[in-house]
């Protein structure tokens, strides 16, 4: 459990309320009890003062039990009782008077009257001290019953939270399948009602886009094959070559497209394993789909990256190929270095300074008005959610009139 969770706060209160609860209703008991025996002293001493006032005028009370009921007093009907007050108790004050020697006693939390004439003796009990008492206890239960249902019931309302969390956790992870629709009145119950429904709205929004992507690129692929069949069929062989290389580019094109969608859709499972770098290199340049004299002209590779990484190869070899691609594109003249600097890639080319912050040019959908040239489009983009994906940065500088793209593969998963 998190340490500073709402649930660990309000148990926190709870438990503080529940001890001030406590010590409240302790010194409150504590001091009627105080109260109750300076009562009990002051009833006790003007029963005793009231009946030696009646033998000094010669009148003797009729019942001397029904005279000392009038002042709270009952006689101790039980032998055990009487021994066990009469040894065990401790005596508040004593009274001597010539018919009779009173004693105040107390004994588990009762207060009694002692009344010894040497001829004879009674023991008396208190009873006004019960009612109070009894009527605290019972305030006090229900207080405590109260915050208990406080408790359970506000516990109850936020133990939901934990079921919206994990499948919040679900639903960010990719799980389109979640359900967390609510039946409470509460507010964690309409905040996950609402959740709900927009998944709801979120999953079929996908599914949509997921039906359109498909569909357009299950369409587009007979078309192609039919043109690359046809492209086949040519006499001249320079035509023949340039469609087929046109018919494999736009293949290869609706592939990158599939992968993309799985990427961002956050769908993509990486499929890593140890390569060397100079291979997954290799198979970006071949992505480019250049002839021969243009991958001479274009790209030029120096250094040695003969290391092994752990990547997903299709998906490091679409990235590289993509920040060729762009290199490319916006050079000045149209060609590309591919260098390194220990286990860091670097693809560099010459041009102009960029116009904007390059965290711009890592969004998606740059328009030629915003960037520079014709814009990088989706290029970097994907280029970002790959390199993120795998662990690893892609870092920008220009310097001496040249763009470095750089990996640090030594921050990843390395083999």
């Amino acid at each position: 459990m998190i340490k500073n969770s709402i649930l660990n706060k309000i148990s926190a209160i709870f438990f503080l309320s529940l001890f001030l609860l406590a010590m409240f209703f302790a010194l409150l008991l504590e001091h009627q009890s105080d109260k109750n025996l300076e009562n009990m002293k002051q009833r006790q001493i003007q029963s005793v003062n009231y009946l030696l006032v009646m033998y000094r005028n010669n009148v003797q009370p009729k019942d001397i039990e029904e005279y000392f009921n009038n002042f709270g007093l009952k006689k101790v009907a039980s032998k055990h009782l009487r021994d066990s007050v009469l040894a065990n108790g401790v005596v508040i004050f004593q009274k001597l008077s010539p018919i009779s020697r009173f004693s105040s006693i107390v004994y588990n939390d009762r207060y009694y009257l002692f009344i010894d004439n040497f001829e004879s003796s009674v023991l008396l009990e208190s009873q006004d001290y019960k009612n109070f008492n009894e009527s605290l206890w019972v305030v006090f239960v229900i207080a405590l019953l109260i915050l208990l249902y406080m408790y359970v019931s506000i516990f109850k309302s936020i133990a939901p939270l934990k079921t919206l969390s994990s499948q919040i956790r679900k639903f960010a992870s990719g799980d389109l399948s979640i359900e967390c629709q609510s039946e409470s009145n509460d507010e964690i119950g309409e905040v996950a009602n609402e959740f709900d429904r927009a998944v709801k709205k979120i999953r079929d929004l996908i599914n949509s886009r997921q039906l359109f992507l498909r569909t357009i690129m299950h369409e587009l692929k007979t078309p192609i094959g039919k043109g690359r069949i046809v492209a086949e069929m040519l006499e001249d062989a320079i035509a023949k070559k340039r469609l087929v290389g046109v018919f494999g580019r736009l293949d290869l094109l609706i592939a990158e497209f599939s992968k993309i969608e799985q990427l961002t859709s956050q769908r993509y499972e990486l499929n890593l394993k140890e390569y060397s770098l100079l291979h997954v290199i290799d198979q970006a340049i071949d992505l480019l789909m250049l002839d021969d004299q243009k991958r001479e002209d274009q790209v030029h590779v120096e250094g040695d990256f003969d290391f092994k990484v752990t990547v997903d190869f299709e998906l490091m070899a679409l990235a590289i190929k993509n920040l060729m691609d762009n290199a490319m594109k916006h050079s000045l003249n149209h060609r590309v270095f591919v260098k390194n600097s220990g286990q860091r890639l670097i693809i560099a080319n010459e041009g102009e300074p960029l116009k904007m912050a390059i965290e711009e040019y890592f969004q998606p959908f740059v328009s030629g008005s915003k960037a520079c040239g014709s814009g990088l489009g989706l290029g970097l983009y994907i280029v970002k959610n790959i390199v993120e994906q795998h662990g690893l940065e892609i870092a920008y500088a220009y310097e001496a009139g040249y763009h470095h793209f750089s990996i640090d593969f030594s921050k990843g998963f390395i083999a």
